[in-house]
């Protein structure tokens, strides 16, 4: 499995601890919304646990078209021995969905793309740049 690398794993790392951060947790320990500059928002959300992984959650940045909430992109990613990897890439203006693992409805892992995931991981450690860049992630989430 292809995990993130370490720069795109500490931004990471400081997207979940707003969570607990009261100035950006919408439901504590759960869900946070990060907007500190003009560009997109962007969130982060615990989700249910994946039997195999410590940690599931989703980040993505969201907007609204008609009504209807766009992903623009949005990522899940689990963890494992203090690693992170991407699983699932989403972009609705582009009507993409890809699943690097696939896994059933109590979490149990089916399976696994490697190629998809090393694709991901790619995008993921540029994504988390620009995401700590333009929100500033590094200084606000401790």
């Amino acid at each position: 499995m292809k995990s993130l690398n370490k720069n795109a794993t500490i931004i990471i790392q400081k997207l979940l601890a707003c969570i607990n951060n009261p100035k950006y947790a919408r439901t504590m320990g759960k869900y946070a919304k990060i907007n500190n500059s003009n560009y997109s928002p962007v969130s982060v959300e615990k989700l249910m646990d994946i039997p195999t992984f410590d940690t599931h959650f989703v980040i993505s940045h969201t907007t609204v078209l008609n009504g209807d909430l766009m992903r623009d992109p949005e990522m899940e990613f689990v963890t494992r021995n203090g690693k992170y990897y991407p699983i699932t890439y989403r972009q609705d203006y582009l009507g993409i969905t890809q699943e690097a693992l696939i896994y059933t409805n109590d979490g149990t892992p089916i399976k696994y793309r490697q190629d998809l995931m090393r694709d991901l991981a790619e995008f993921a450690n540029e994504w988390m740049l620009n995401i700590e860049q333009q929100q500033h992630i590094i200084k606000e989430c401790k």
